[in-house]
């Protein structure tokens, strides 16, 4: 591994390395890499001077390459992974939970607003973007709450003082899908306006249609709620208005309507269990396997997603001496979400109702003081996140009984979540080469559920979610954690750091009770991590070389595990997971026309203790014991060992104009989705390759075309087994999955 990190390094600074003459030549023509601003210590500096491990996409790069969300910025910064339903993870950690009410480890946070619960994380498509942060390592010090293993910060456009402007930007997409579909466009529209000349507004809005990846044949009744395509629209408002030079106010308020569960819910058998499905897989066409693009629908109750999210956040700053700034941001967050799922995929009537209502909302408010005297900085400052939210569930499953109600559950729940910290860090300047660094945040969180669960009637016994009744329960937690450390300039131009941390994800409750044997509390995920690094611009700054090195250890690690007897996911601690490893960020600009991004990580992450439950078919010789299997040595869901990016862009002049030849290749090594080591669940080896021609002409007008996964490889984003058959193994879609060629115009005005 280390041999092969350190070859990829060297091909992605090729010709970056050339003589020294060479290098004053191309500095003299401005062949250097451009500096990068980033917030990731809640200030603006440059990011070779910030001692965090940090990867940052700009909304340049995101435009070349076609990103369109969160999902795939893994594409770009190879510690990021990401699996179906918002599961997100950096270093191999990620607590890999699908439920609404449990915080993923890695935190998102957009224009200073922290966003909890999973689904109100990666669901809008980019828009009007400025930048992408990815921090690696804890990093709920200065960002809100519970980003354990790291956190993804979303900074959009501001409005522009005194300047009316405008974008718009077209963007056809096609698809290598199943027959029957095959079509994405993107509408995107910025529109910037001064409000006298210490004002502006900025209004963007956007309009999104994909057709599904995979196929649905449909043999629901007639007038069943059936919704494949996904269709999204989307606004946001901001207004800044800065009377004075001290004092700053910015109002953000945003909403976005999503339907359909392309993208999303497309999911399609990748094997046969016991035989299940084989009859009515035939007569839809559908041939398990890697490649199998179609399922089958015959729900009444439907097939269907339908999230609607809106918020607002005020910003204010105010400068209160040369030394000192003030500001506070509030902000208030709600979705609201309804779904039913075929969670057979097929035609046979075996599991044909999975029916989710919930709603949630949120409320933030940040109080912090920034100094900067002489030789000590920092920041101090209180915050609280109040969440609440409401669930409905009803599972019905026949199993080709043909009896109404043989098998289910169902249960309303209401989970509250209530949090308040104090913060704060200070960097002291002992010389002009030299800054310690001391932080600490002591959080307080009390989390409560009310639970009313299966008073439905089914026919095979009690519902599949444990005893009928109500139930309460709530519990608090006090948490101190801190970071210590120090960065040393060695040069101008060479920066060493070294930290200790501790990080804290606060404790959560599940939205149902398996059994009344045990407390359903998940205990709070706590981590010590070590982390050292070194930011150079070498070669007369044509090289931005980056490299960090980590030791992360996890305690009462959160994640979800699948249980095939409840055929359910349930959640759980696990006693510990350590990650250790290497990370590369390199930026080359060998000559004034050719820039070479590059991105690796070597990264060795296990469970050091998590006994779970054994996955299907798996005997006492291979460690099941009364079906419990401890996993220790095995690497959590979704962790690759090795993963790479590598992007080049040449550009070339066309009188005043410029063509960009642009192509990118993302490796990753083999996952298991599943953190007992299930054989079935296993993906090897990835390999992604995109490219793209832009045409700038009149400084004004951008025209693409472009392919994504160029190769067409088939790639899951999620492998799990089905409900509805143990022995099954099922694959999620995504638009990364297959190849994607289109076209793209953007005009500035």
């Amino acid at each position: 591994m280390s041999r092969k990190l350190a070859l990829l390094v060297g091909a992605a600074v090729v010709g970056a390395a050339a003589s020294p003459a060479a290098a004053q030549d191309a500095a003299a023509r401005g062949a250097t890499v451009s500096e990068v601003v980033v917030t990731a210590q809640r200030l603006e500096q440059n990011l070779q001077q910030v001692p965090v491990a940090v990867t940052a996409v700009g909304g340049e790069e995101l435009q070349s390459r076609k990103l369109n969300d969160l999902n795939q910025i893994q594409l770009v910064a190879p510690s990021f992974q990401t699996t179906t339903d918002n599961a997100f993870s950096l270093r191999g950690i990620g607590s890999n939970i699908f439920l609404p009410t449990v915080d993923s480890s890695v935190g998102v946070m957009v224009d200073d607003v922290s966003l909890g619960v999973p689904l109100f994380q990666s669901n809008g498509v980019f828009n009007d973007i400025a930048r992408i942060e990815v921090l690696r390592g804890p990093q709920g010090l200065l960002f809100g709450r519970n980003a354990s293993a790291g956190l993804l910060s979303v900074v959009t456009n501001r409005p522009r003082l005194r300047e009316t402007s405008g974008a718009l930007g077209l963007e056809y997409a096609n698809r290598d899908t199943a027959d029957g579909g095959d079509f994405g466009a993107v509408v995107r529209g910025t529109l910037n306006l001064p409000v006298g000349e210490n004002a502006a507004l900025r209004i963007n809005v956007l309009g999104s249609h994909q057709d599904p990846i995979a196929k649905a044949i449909v043999t629901a009744p007639a007038g069943s709620h059936i919704d494949q395509t996904q269709k999204r629209v989307a606004g946001r408002v901001k207004y800044l208005w800065e009377p004075s030079d001290a004092t700053s106010l910015y109002a953000v308020a945003d909403y976005s309507r999503e339907r359909g569960v392309g993208g999303i819910w497309d999911r399609t058998l990748r094997t046969l269990g016991a035989g299940t499905y084989a009859a009515a897989l035939n007569r839809i066409g559908a041939t398990p396997g890697p490649e199998n693009l179609r399922y089958g629908i015959d729900s009444a109750s439907g097939n269907f997603r339908s999230v609607d999210t809106y918020g607002v956040s005020l910003s204010v700053s105010h400068e209160l001496s040369p030394e000192l700034t003030l500001s506070s941001i509030t902000a208030w967050r709600r979705y609201d979400l309804q779904l039913n799922l075929d969670t057979d995929y097929s035609t046979n009537n075996l599991f044909n109702t999975n029916r989710n209502g919930s709603n949630n909302r949120q409320f933030t408010e940040e109080l912090r003081l920034a100094f900067d005297f002489d030789r000590i900085d920092g920041q101090v400052g209180l915050y609280y996140f109040g969440s609440v939210n409401n669930g409905h569930t009803q599972l019905f499953a026949n199993f080709g009984s043909g009896i109404p109600n043989f098998f289910g559950g169902d249960f309303d729940s209401r989970n509250t979540v209530d949090s308040a910290a104090a913060f704060g860090q200070v960097n002291f300047h002992v010389t002009e080469a030299l800054t310690l660094i001391a932080g600490a945040r002591v959080t307080r969180d009390k989390v409560k559920v009310r639970i009313a669960q299966d008073f439905g009637t089914y026919v095979n016994g009690p519902g599949l979610y444990g005893p009928r009744g109500n139930f309460r329960f709530a519990e608090s937690h006090t948490d101190l954690s801190y970071k210590v450390g120090g960065q040393y300039q060695f040069t101008p131009d060479v920066m060493g750091y070294l930290t200790y941390a501790t990080g804290y994800k606060g404790p959560a409750y599940p939205q149902n009770l398996g059994s009344t044997a045990f407390n359903p509390y998940i205990a709070p995920e706590t981590v010590k991590a070590v982390e050292g690094g070194v930011r150079s611009t070498v070669l007369d700054g044509r090289l931005r070389l980056n490299v960090a090195g980590f030791y992360n250890k996890f305690s009462d690690f959160q994640t979800q595990t699948y249980d095939p007897v409840a055929a359910l996911f349930r959640l759980a601690n696990a006693g510990g997971v350590r990650s250790q490893g290497v990370e590369i960020d390199a930026v080359a600009r060998p000559t004034e026309f050719l820039t070479i991004n590059f991105g690796a990580s070597l990264i060795d992450t296990e469970f050091t203790d998590f006994v779970t439950t054994c996955y299907p078919g798996q005997t006492a010789a291979q460690g099941c014991v009364a079906g419990q299997f401890q996993a220790k040595g095995l690497a959590p869901a979704n962790a690759p060992k090795f993963t790479t990016t590598l992007q080049a862009l040449y550009d070339i002049p066309v009188g005043a104009n410029t063509l960009t030849v642009e192509g990118n290749w993302f490796h990753r090594s083999g996952v298991n989705f599943s953190p007992n080591g299930d054989p079935g669940t296993k993906l090897g080896d990835v390999d992604i390759f995109g490219a793209s021609l832009t045409y700038r002409f009149n400084e004004r007008y951008r025209v693409s075309v472009f392919c994504k996964n160029c190769a067409d490889k088939h790639v899951p984003s999620f492998l799990s087994h089905v409900t509805a058959d143990a022995l099954a193994i099922l694959q999620s879609w995504n638009f990364n999955s297959v190849r994607t060629i289109g076209a793209s115009l953007d005009v500035e005005f």
